[in-house]
């Protein structure tokens, strides 16, 4: 099963962030709750964790490119695939 990883609201005046680095490369293995990668919102840097445990199938959204809440920023592959 695919799990998407997407661009969570921080705040309700938040509506977009910049990526700013992935800890993990396409057909990495990760852990659910593991950091995945550093976002900036509203001039403070959050760590987003992994929602499930696989293989980073895709990364969407790339460093430096900022992206609206809620977009997709990269695919997990379930290992049970």
């Amino acid at each position: 099963m695919d799990n998407e990883v997407r661009l969570p609201q921080y705040g309700m005046g938040m509506s977009e962030a910049e990526i700013l680095e992935w800890y993990v490369e396409e057909g990495d293995t990760v852990v659910e709750g593991a950091d995945l990668l550093e976002i900036e919102a509203e001039k403070a840097r959050e760590v987003l964790p992994a929602p499930a445990t696989g293989t980073l199938k895709q990364i969407v959204a790339h460093p430096g490119e900022v992206v609206e809440v809620r977009a997709l920023l990269g695919v997990i592959v379930s290992e049970d695939e």
